[in-house]
């Protein structure tokens, strides 16, 4: 009786999951039924604008939207308990937030239904295997990716099959309801021997009993897969689709609560931590650690109302985007000698606005500076801050950031007559930083990646630090691209190297708490790459190589 309840409760799964994966139980044996491991009270529902977090805190515990079929992420292990990556991440924001680990209310959903779950309030967050897309983010918004999925190949070491490429006359398995044979299609040439099978034991017992070279899927089944071969490893992702954490839009503290959390688990190694414990071998993705000193947020911190404005309606209706802009940082945004504003983020929102009003000339251009830049968005008076800005934490505590523009990591700037292009050439020289810069702040870290000691002179500003370049008191400069480039584009004499030695993303900022607005620009921004538009713009603006978009698909 137990094993066709059992048997009753997989079937049941599968008519609410509604996933391909889970057509893979039927041939498991059957397990207990999950025990939930917080045992609260059924929740009144909140009213609708009542923000995430304090949903959370009047609540005491997080509800958290899950699949059971989705190893090793979430699913039922051998003893009948919720296990997984992602139950263990639960766990960790449950602590970090509520001071308990089992302050956790899991409720079973498909990925394919999570973000209407969201929108009802019946969950909080959903950690489902859900892609971040830009389908996606048009009705849920997400956390910083906590696994990067895409296609790969499992296979083994002997193979000599490192990447698709390799695979040319090999024989590849591959499961038939997945579109992996178009997967492979779309990004390669090469013509692999595929074969075919119904289920994912099939092809795993194929790759095993050496009847195929090597299984290409989705990197998550092949997780799943890497524990149950022996020997075989993944290699060649050839796609990228990140999974995030879902929650509903317009909430911006909970979004900055999230993103500051990631930083944090990232910082103290507990992202490392869980993929070494469910996803061996496999690195957590690399996070951008954010500038500044902010502390994470507290879920007594937070609002009780979620952000109701909308920013898309008021800028339709004006007809012109409204741009504040920094006047002297060339080639980013500056004043030409005439008072036009000018450079390659400035040209570029002069595109956006000829894709939303016909126009490039459909823009409102107000000068600021950096002290004064971000009251002006959180004001009103602006729509978007250009000018080299660096998503850092008290940014995103205020406001909103674009997708990543480019790099202005610190690189060596020296004279084209004596140029350097590594660190290890400047040890024991004397290289020149600037004070208050991202050279100067990052000295440490510079010394450490040189193998010895930098002989490090401060100058108060670029312009005497550029001086004592050109009189050699100073073999280099260590600084922040944005800081150097004028004088290598506007004098003879000096060379920049391409490397950053740090990453110091830029933005736009962008007013906090819209999600549709952004949304908006950012399929802009995305639509200018695909277009080659981008590439064209910065590729005029600068001589290093244009940066590719971000891996946010369709």
């Amino acid at each position: 009786m137990r094993r066709l309840l059992s048997l009753l409760w997989v079937l049941g799964i599968i008519v609410l999951s509604g996933c391909s994966d889970i057509m893979e139980l039927l041939e498991q044996e059957p397990v207990e039924e999950p025990v939930l491991t917080y045992a609260a009270p059924t929740p009144e529902p909140f009213p609708d604008q009542v923000t995430t977090a304090a949903r959370i805190r009047q609540r005491g515990a997080i509800i958290v939207g899950i699949r059971y079929d989705l190893e090793p992420f979430s699913f039922i292990s051998a003893n009948g308990e919720l296990s997984g990556l992602e139950i263990d991440l639960a766990h960790e924001l449950a602590q970090r937030w509520l001071g308990n680990s089992d302050a956790v209310i899991f409720r079973q959903l498909r990925s394919d239904t999570a973000a209407q779950h969201l929108m009802d309030g019946n969950v909080d967050i959903v950690l489902a295997g859900v892609s971040y897309t830009r389908n996606n983010e048009q009705s849920i918004d997400f956390s910083p990716p906590y696994f990067i999925n895409g296609q790969a190949l499992l296979t083994f070491t002997d193979t000599g099959i490192n990447a698709l490429s390799d695979s040319s006359g090999r024989r590849i398995g591959v499961i038939s309801w997945t579109d992996t044979t178009r997967q492979i299609e779309a990004v390669t040439t090469i013509t692999p021997t595929l074969t075919a099978y119904e289920n994912f034991f099939q092809v795993t017992e194929a790759l095993r009993t050496r009847q195929i070279d090597a299984y290409a899927d989705e990197r998550h089944r092949l997780e799943r897969a890497r524990r149950t071969v022996n020997g075989a490893e993944i290699v060649g992702q050839y796609t990228q689709i990140p999974f995030a954490i879902g929650f509903r839009e317009n909430d911006p503290f909970f979004a900055n609560l999230l993103a500051l959390t990631f930083q944090d688990m990232a910082a103290d190694g507990t992202l490392t931590e869980l993929y070494a414990r469910w996803l061996p071998g496999t690195p957590a993705p690399t996070l951008a650690r954010l500038a500044g000193s902010s502390p994470t947020p507290t879920l007594g911190d937070a609002p009780q109302e979620r952000f109701n404005g909308d920013l898309s309606a008021r800028v339709k209706e004006r007809g012109t985007l409204r741009i504040g802009y920094l006047q002297d940082l060339w080639p980013y945004s500056a004043d030409r000698d005439d008072g036009v504003p000018t450079g390659f983020e400035i040209r570029l929102l002069e595109r956006v606005a000829e894709m939303w009003f016909g126009d490039r000339q459909a823009v409102q251009m107000v000068p600021v500076t950096r002290a004064t830049g971000l009251q002006t968005l959180l004001n009103g008076e602006v729509d978007v801050l250009a000018g080299g800005w660096v998503h850092s934490r008290e940014i995103e505590l205020q406001a909103e950031v674009s997708t990543i523009l480019f790099d202005d990591g610190v690189s060596i700037f020296s004279l084209s007559a004596a140029p350097y292009r590594s660190l290890q050439e400047l040890v024991g020289q004397p290289v020149g930083v600037i004070s208050g810069s991202e050279g100067a702040a990052t000295v440490a870290q510079l010394t450490q990646l040189a193998g010895g000691a930098l002989n490090t002179i401060t100058f108060p500003d670029r312009d005497a630090a550029v001086a004592a370049l050109q009189q050699g008191q100073v073999a280099a400069l260590l600084a922040e691209r944005g800081l150097v480039l004028a004088p290598l584009y506007r004098q003879a004499g000096f060379t920049l190297m391409d490397e950053r030695l740090t990453y110091r993303p830029i933005s736009y900022v962008l007013p906090q708490g819209d999600s549709n607005f952004r949304d908006w620009f950012n399929e802009t921004l995305l639509q200018l790459h695909d277009s080659g538009i981008f590439r064209e713009l910065y590729t005029t603006w600068f001589d290093d190589s244009a940066p590719s978009g971000p891996p946010w698909p369709r």
